[in-house]
């Protein structure tokens, strides 16, 4: 639906309504960087995530390589036993973890975020279009 600006017929109504406006902008622009600012947290996340999963995949190969030696004591066998459970479990849970991301959470930010920078653009053309009009009307 297109705004008409001529609707506003005298300069009070144009501030008026510029003033609406960039308060409303200021709530776009500041979801904006919020997003920007989770984005950019989440890349950290994820980075992380992944060191922690191929540090975690090297501990669950050290220790079974350590298994697969014939020459190890009960009790070593035993302590390499338990920290095989641990790591595994360990590079289980990152797995799903980094597997859990994108999907439909993704999807939906996508859309958030065009929806945010859609907004952003009409309010800044609007803005634009009401101070036009005060300009062209009688002081």
């Amino acid at each position: 639906m297109a705004y008409d600006v001529n609707t506003l017929q005298n300069r009070a109504q144009c501030l008026t309504a510029k003033a609406s406006l960039e308060a409303e902008l200021d709530g776009y622009q500041n979801r904006d960087q919020n997003l920007a600012f989770q984005e950019r947290r989440e890349g950290r996340t994820e980075a992380s995530v992944a060191t922690r999963l191929a540090s975690a995949t090297n501990q669950v190969n050290y220790l079974t390589d350590q298994l697969a030696r014939p020459d190890l004591s009960a009790t070593d066998r035993q302590r390499y036993q338990n920290q095989l459970l641990t790591a595994n479990y360990q590079k289980a849970k990152l797995q799903n973890r980094s597997a859990g991301s994108g999907g439909a959470a993704a999807f939906l930010a996508d859309v958030d975020a065009d929806q945010i920078d859609a907004q952003v653009a009409l309010l800044t053309g609007a803005i634009a279009a009401v101070q036009a009009r005060h300009d062209a009307l009688p002081a």
